[in-house]
């Protein structure tokens, strides 16, 4: 009888051990692509989208290339394509975001319209007080943009883990949004 005991502790103790590594790896992003996630963070200063460096915006702007010198030659586009198109309904104006304190620091957005459309977001400040927080930024920010470029509104699900820096996004994207 004692036998079986052991069975299910020990089955216990390794189920435990195997979800609370897989969660360790998933939170510190241990085994994933981390320079493309870093390159993405600094291509949305002009083109707003590039989780994985190679996406495209919801209006056909070229998204960021996995090195950093892909948001400066994306950055003539969407004035280039949006201003001949539609020169008096569409005018690109850029917006600033209110900064929105969170707890682990503030969160600020600038927004590119086009007309009424979304065609770029940039972060202007992120929450940097620790090496971890920054970690969560660089891998939450690229996935919020993209959800809010996706969406053309601030009315986006929060990112797990990310919570607070998520609601900071969100607030500050509306209150550009509210601007225009």
């Amino acid at each position: 009888m004692s036998q079986k005991k052991w069975r299910g502790t020990i089955l216990f103790t390794v189920i435990v051990v195997v979800m609370g590594g897989t969660i360790g790896l998933k939170l510190y992003g241990i085994g994933e692509q981390g320079t493309a996630t870093t390159a993405a963070v600094a291509g949305t200063t002009s083109s707003g989208t590039g989780s994985t460096g190679s996406g495209t915006g919801s209006t056909g702007t070229t998204g960021s290339t996995s090195t950093g010198t892909g948001s400066s030659a994306s950055t003539p586009s969407p004035s280039a394509t949006s201003t001949p198109s539609t020169a008096t309904a569409s005018a690109t104006k850029v917006i600033t975001g209110s900064t929105v304190d969170t707890r682990y620091g503030p969160i600020q957005l600038q927004v590119t319209f086009s007309g009424s459309t979304i065609t770029a977001i940039t972060a202007l400040q992120t929450p940097n007080q620790d090496r971890r927080s920054v970690s969560i930024n660089e891998q939450a920010v690229p996935m919020l943009t993209q959800e809010a470029m996706s969406s053309q509104s601030a009315k986006i699900d929060t990112i797990s883990g990310a919570t607070y820096t998520s609601e900071g996004y969100i607030q500050s994207l509306q209150s550009a949004i509210d601007q225009l």
